[in-house]
């Protein structure tokens, strides 16, 4: 589903106005890294609710359950990469 930011992470209509914009995320934290910074296939939007969502669960996780398209994780500090 395509979201603009008009909706919530579960489907409703974002109430709150400074809410609908989308966010730019790094797929794999950049960690002051200027390559994974600019690079473009770093780069996803997202609804500001799933950014705050994912990005707590990153940060309780310490790593990120981003799959790329062959469906491996993509961060380097996800167990499957160690």
């Amino acid at each position: 589903m395509l979201n603009d930011g008009s909706l919530t992470s579960a489907g409703e209509v974002q109430a709150n106005p400074k809410r609908r914009f989308l966010v730019v995320d790094h797929v794999i934290p950049h960690r002051g890294d200027e390559a994974l910074f600019y690079d473009p296939k770093n780069l996803q939007t997202l609804c500001p609710d799933d950014h705050d969502q994912n990005k707590q669960r990153f940060e309780a996780r310490g790593y990120s359950e981003e799959r790329g398209e062959d469906g491996w994780p993509v961060d380097p500090m996800h167990p499957a990469n160690r």
